[in-house]
């Protein structure tokens, strides 16, 4: 067998992989485990949502290809939904829309478009970390910015010159998160300002992940596509494993100028042809009729961030989010200058998994991030409390 890519090894390995055999012990035991490690949701999909609604037997178009780049009823209903949220470029017609085998689908198939081999992408970090194997696995070479906890914490924080400073001939675009992955920080109106203006002076591409903009509780979501100059060069994600947890259809999408959304198109088409077209079904049916399923959601998010951060203040340092469903986390206090593997594994043995910080970017490798919307209200409660036995070393 021939030796596999620099970038195929780059992205082969879990970001959790150092921690699965403490995990694996952790179940060979019997223990319970509270999977805070996880990006997704408790919550049940909306039930206009449900695959009984959308896969009638009699259907024989359930069973055939369906069109390229998504079918006419979903991208209907995408179309409708970015307008009446003010979201991605203004007016999309199908020609500037993707659907894709989820948001990380997508945005693959945007980087394949838009970017050679070589080419670099300037990251805001942290970031979530397939955002960067991603562009790897396109041939691009990811270059890091760290601006957190600066963006936050730091008044006039200079983004703008910390993104020129990253920039060389090789740049081609600029790969945001808001709310950020894994920290739920929204970028405010003069970060996206900042940001827009770079790409605009250096003709950049923009890739906006916003998969998390339906679930904001400080500030407003604004996109960043939607300024002057900048529709014509950003492409925007969207996710409905993330507003609408249908995260084992695999249907996200993209936005984004005709040209660039073409050119994706075709990645698209020879790698997964087409979405099963009872996805896209359930996918048009949460988008049309889930606007109550996501605000109820919305709000018990709301309060599983209220109950993370009551739980974890003076043990950990962060920034409480703005959106999301994250807490990330400079355990630097707890770890009294061990690594922080150990209190991992502790945590893990306690029945808590929480992600590595070091998966996010570097110089966050005394951090990790604690989804507060894996688990129902109830066991969010007890993962905290016994989380919070192993901060205070009672474990």
């Amino acid at each position: 067998m021939p030796p596999l890519s620099a970038s195929a090894l780059a992205i082969r390995a879990s970001v959790f992989s150092d921690l699965a055999p403490r995990l694996q012990a952790h179940a060979a035991r019997g223990g319970t485990l509270f999977p805070l490690h996880i990006g997704d949701t408790w919550r049940a999909p909306p039930a206009a949502a449900s695959l009984a609604h959308a896969a009638a037997a009699d259907d024989p178009a359930l069973y055939r290809y369906g069109p390229l780049g998504g079918a006419p009823e979903l991208l209907a209903a995408i179309a409708r939904s970015l307008d009446a949220a003010g979201r991605a470029l203004p007016d999309p017609s199908p020609a500037n829309l993707l659907v894709a085998a989820g948001a990380t689908h997508a945005l693959f198939c945007a980087a394949r478009a838009m970017l050679d081999a070589g080419d670099e992408v300037l990251v805001l970090a942290p970031y979530w970390p397939l955002s960067v194997g991603g562009r790897r696995a396109a041939g691009a070479a990811p270059v890091e910015v760290a601006v957190q906890p600066a963006l936050a914490t730091v008044p006039g924080f200079d983004l703008a010159g910390a993104l020129a400073a990253a920039c060389t001939a090789r740049t081609r675009a600029i790969y945001l998160i808001t709310p950020n992955n894994p920290d739920g920080f929204v970028l405010r109106p003069e970060h996206l300002e900042a940001i827009a203006d770079v790409a605009r002076r250096r003709d950049l591409w923009v890739i906006a992940d916003e998969v998390y903009a339906d679930y904001v509780y400080a500030g407003e979501h604004r996109s960043i596509a939607r300024l002057p100059g900048m529709a014509g060069r950003t492409v925007t994600a969207y996710s409905l494993s993330k507003s609408h947890a249908l995260a084992g259809l695999r249907v996200g999408y993209i936005a984004g100028p005709e040209g660039l959304i073409a050119a994706a198109r075709r990645v698209a088409t020879h790698t997964v042809f087409n979405v099963p077209l009872v996805a896209q079904r359930c996918a048009a049916r949460a988008l049309g009729e889930g606007d109550g399923w996501v605000a109820e959601a919305g709000a018990g998010y709301r309060e599983a961030r209220a109950m993370t951060v009551a739980a974890l203040a003076g043990r950990a340092d962060f920034v409480a989010p703005d959106g999301g469903c994250y807490v990330f986390m400079d355990l630097t206090r707890a770890l009294r200058g061990a690594p922080l593997v150990g209190l991992l594994e502790r945590a893990i043995d306690a029945g808590v998994a929480l992600a590595p910080g070091d998966a996010f970017g570097a110089g966050y490798e005394r951090c990790a991030r604690l989804c507060f919307s894996a688990v129902e209200p109830g066991a969010l409660a007890e993962g905290l409390a016994r989380l919070v036995g192993v901060l205070d070393d009672r474990v």
